[in-house]
């Protein structure tokens, strides 16, 4: 019973391997005002190499701080997505005068869940992969109201699965500007726990720092059903009209959110030639399926099998 106990357990083992996925793991510099860069540097590509990094989802994020993009390649966690195969974005959009400006991202990114599909060559495409855009009508009705600054605004924080649950303290805010950032997790997790986590307050209103603006952080998922493709997981205020950072006002905005993506001819994120399209948001994605699969790393099984032998000698 013993020996055929071991070999059981040896058939399980092969079956079942254990998945280890690599990534491309490095970071580099690419100035657009002077057109110079790090990221065709001899010391970056050659630091550029794939490393094992277990379960995790390989990830390409291009952040702006003015013209200055900071490209990193790296590995993180899977547990907070839906699906491993994905595009995030963060954009800006705030006042100047008496208009919104057009929205500017301060961030692109992109997921992907197979060997290599970070690959350093896919990061100048993101930049026009995602946009995001609200109405100025609809920014100015919920956000200013032909007021500012503000009087009065909530305060308050919670982490609820729940919006009717939501009671916030009303407070005076003299001359200020009314903020609140929510986080909305769509896959709750043990560590994640609730559905909504917000905090609101007052802060002090000036018209060179601190001006109406609302940050979005958006997912599309490439691969899942039209229905479950978009998230907005992220929603920053700044108003100016009375009690304007409330959850109702961070909902509302999330409706009237539009999105439009539209993928560079070269760059092909797909998954075994999966193609994903829909109506509402246009989107390019080649059938070309990028060099790559998921790995199976079975030396830990070998070694296994080896002792469980050595068990029976």
């Amino acid at each position: 019973m013993r020996i055929i106990a071991v070999l059981i357990s040896i058939a399980v083992l092969l079956i079942c391997p254990v998945d280890s996925r690599k990534c491309y793991l490095c970071g580099c510099v690419f100035n657009w005002d002077t057109n110079s860069t790090t990221c065709s540097s001899v010391e970056f590509l050659s630091s550029c190499t794939l490393t094992e990094v277990g379960d995790k989802v390989c990830f390409i994020t291009s952040s702006y701080n003015g013209n200055v993009e900071q490209r990193v390649f790296e590995a993180i966690a899977a547990n907070i997505f839906q699906d491993a195969h994905f595009i995030q974005a963060v954009e800006m959009m705030s006042l100047s005068g008496t208009e919104w400006v057009q929205p500017s991202f301060s961030s692109m990114s992109y997921g992907c869940d197979w060997d290599g599909c970070n690959n350093i060559s896919l990061a100048e495409y993101l930049p026009e992969s995602f946009q995001i855009t609200i109405s100025q009508s609809i920014l100015n009705s919920e956000l200013l109201n032909g007021q500012l600054p503000a009087q009065h605004c909530y305060s308050c924080s919670a982490c609820i699965n729940n919006l009717t649950a939501v009671l916030c303290k009303q407070d005076p805010c003299t001359n200020g500007i009314c903020y609140i950032d929510q986080i909305h997790s769509y896959l709750v997790t043990p560590t994640n726990n609730c559905t909504y986590n917000f905090f609101s307050t007052c802060g002090t209103f000036s018209i060179s720092t601190q001006i109406p603006s609302i940050r979005v952080r958006a997912t599309y998922y490439l691969d899942l059903p039209q229905e479950k493709q978009l998230e907005i997981n992220e929603i920053e205020l700044k108003c100016t009209k009375d009690y304007c950072n409330s959850i109702q006002t961070v909902e509302l905005l999330k409706e009237q959110v539009q999105t439009k993506i539209i993928l560079h001819p070269d760059f092909q994120p797909s998954r075994l030639s999966s193609t994903t399209t829909t109506t509402e948001v246009t989107v390019s994605v080649s059938a070309t399926t990028t060099t790559g699969s998921i790995s199976n790393r079975l030396y830990p099984i070998v070694y296994l099998i080896v002792f469980l032998i050595v068990l029976l000698l």
